[in-house]
């Protein structure tokens, strides 16, 4: 994808480029200038390791193990707020004064509680033919046959049969021979499932429990002005009151087929107590607990979602927000149209969801390996280390040299472009194996504060913003790498004197949004980093800015500079 968007990106860049250019005024520059003219910078590097960091600003929440043989293993938990879905709740048909009034007592029995996440999922149909790529034998072809019954996929998807199975009624006859197929799931659908990262068939544990710590918004250690911030180092064992449920399980990828109901996107689903939902909200019925959003959280306050016991690594991303608890429960009803007053069980749900605060708890489990010691705390830094979760960002200074900045500040160079390229260490990469990131991002280590750089860029397609500012991952041939372009910034410190504050360099996620990148505080100290590092489960080892190995030195981290030098 990022192939295809560069096109579009250096269209955008020369444009803007051009822009910048031509309102210079071509009446000042002379005629005997020399073009095309390239300056390479060394840079300063220095490493800070992620120990405890906050945790209740992350787009997305980690759940499970994270196995990275640089950084060690990650265990990650997920504590939140939980909600009625509305408040003063009847249960059953009459309220509680109700009953009371008319003797008639409702008995609401709680029949079934789940926990329920959906999965990040995708459907994707590159070809159109009506079966997802991921299922899809051929994606670029329409005409494929996927299950090989004889039928193509957009046949029997036009048809109404299950492109996915040779036997779509299971009567023993193929569909391409078969002349009274009859679909016994015509509302099916496939899904792709996004975000996990490991072992999909893994064995664990979970465990659902009660807290008793109240989540606040508002921090009191700041007289209450500012939002209340909550780490990865939360003790969830000090808090402990009770235990919701325990299951031990294997993910189900599939849709959940509810029987009289509409299907499920896949989603974790884990079984809890009843007897704890009977009496924790069935039974408060028309209790004080039950009238607000305030009495029910410093009742209720808060949950914790652990995992335990995997077979293989396996760590899921959530996108919280969209948790439920699914509280099904019968009550004695009177039958419609009787005139004696005969009663029957009903049935009803009433659902809880995730509350405005949520974080995750990261434990390492499984201390880092001793290279990344080595790497961070290297003199002449071979190398440059960034993790996600409990991993590292790095700190970049331009022209650590202060004669080298002075010198070029009495240049007559027109800055045309000027960048940041950090090449992939292949082979540390391969050795520990890595998964890298999507993306890079670079800020001003001293406020956290995007460079202008990434505020001036508007260029957006239809899933990526901050194509020209860049940080992407491009493969180009055998090599990989990732350009961020610095151009107005290194513009503004040259010829404006801009403070020259060092850098952060951290990794993120696709950062769609035009707004700026939300930081997360690390705990005792200055440094800030992006939220979606924080729930990023990927890392990588660059070229350093002094490469030991010879082979490397055209790949060392360093500032590349593009002018055009004017001549006086």
């Amino acid at each position: 994808m990022i192939k295809k968007l560069l096109p579009i990106a250096l269209v955008l860049f020369l444009i803007s480029c051009d822009k910048k250019f031509n309102a210079i005024g071509a009446d000042v520059i002379p005629s005997n200038v020399i073009q095309g003219k390239k300056e390479t910078f060394p840079l300063g590097v220095s490493h800070t390791l992620i120990d405890v960091v906050q945790t209740n600003n992350m787009p997305v929440l980690q759940l499970g193990d994270r196995d990275d043989m640089l950084f060690g293993t990650t265990n990650a938990a997920i504590v939140t707020q939980v909600n009625l879905s509305n408040y003063d709740a009847i249960f059953g048909e009459l309220s509680y004064q109700q009953e009371i009034d008319s003797t008639f007592n409702e008995l609401e029995t709680v029949t079934d509680v789940w926990l329920e996440i959906p999965f990040f999922t995708h459907e994707n149909d590159e070809d159109g033919d009506g079966l997802i790529d991921e299922f899809d034998i051929d994606d670029n072809d329409p005409n494929s046959d996927s299950d090989g019954d004889g039928v193509s996929d957009i046949e029997e998807t036009a048809m109404g049969t299950d492109p996915t199975k040779k036997d779509t009624d299971n009567d023993g006859i193929n569909d391409g021979q078969d002349l009274e197929t009859e679909n016994p799931n015509p509302d099916k659908k496939l899904y792709s499932i996004d975000s996990l990262y490991g072992n999909k068939t893994a064995m664990f544990d979970v465990e659902v429990s009660k807290l008793n710590y109240f989540l606040r918004q508002l921090d009191p250690s700041n007289n209450f002005e500012q939002y209340q911030p909550y780490y990865s180092d939360f003790d969830v064992a000090t808090h402990f009151d009770q235990v919701l449920g325990t299951h031990s399980m294997q993910l189900d990828l599939n849709e959940i087929v509810i029987d009289d109901a509409a299907n499920l996107s896949p989603r974790l689903r884990i079984p809890l107590d009843k007897q704890a939902f009977q009496q924790l909200l069935i039974n408060k019925e028309g209790d004080s607990e039950l009238l607000s959003g305030e009495s029910w959280q410093n009742y209720f306050r808060s949950i914790a979602i652990k995992t335990s016991n995997f077979s293989a690594p396996l760590l899921m991303l959530f996108d919280v927000n969209k948790m439920v608890i699914r509280v099904a429960y019968t009550y004695k009803g009177k039958k419609e149209d009787s005139t004696t007053g005969e009663t029957e069980d009903k049935e009803m749900e009433f659902l809880l969801n995730a509350g405005i605060l949520k974080f995750n708890t990261l434990t390492q489990t499984v201390p880092a390996n001793a290279n990344l010691n080595a790497i961070v705390s290297s003199n002449n830094m071979e190398q440059i280390a960034l993790g996600g979760g409990l991993g590292s960002v790095a700190t970049i200074t331009l022209f650590e040299d202060d004669e080298v900045l002075e010198s070029l500040k009495g240049k007559s160079w027109l800055i045309n472009e000027a960048n940041l390229t950090f090449y992939v260490d292949k082979q540390a990469v391969n050795q520990y194996g890595l998964t890298l990131p999507d993306r890079l991002y670079l800020y001003r280590a001293n406020s956290g504060a995007p460079l202008i750089d990434f505020l001036e860029d508007v260029s957006a397609s239809t899933t990526l913003n901050k194509l020209i500012y860049g940080g992407f991952l491009i493969e180009d041939e055998e090599k990989q790498y990732y350009k961020i372009r610095i151009t107005n910034h290194l513009r503004n410190i040259i010829s404006n004197d801009s403070i020259n504050a060092p850098l952060q360099l951290s990794l993120t996620n696709g950062y769609t949004s035009q707004s700026q990148v939300e930081l997360a505080k690390v705990y005792g100290s200055e440094v800030k980093l992006p939220a979606g590092a924080v729930s990023s489960p990927k890392s990588t080892v660059f070229v350093g800015p002094n490469p030991s190995d010879p082979a490397l030195a055209d790949f060392k981290a360093q500032l590349e500079l593009y002018y055009t030098e004017i001549e006086q």
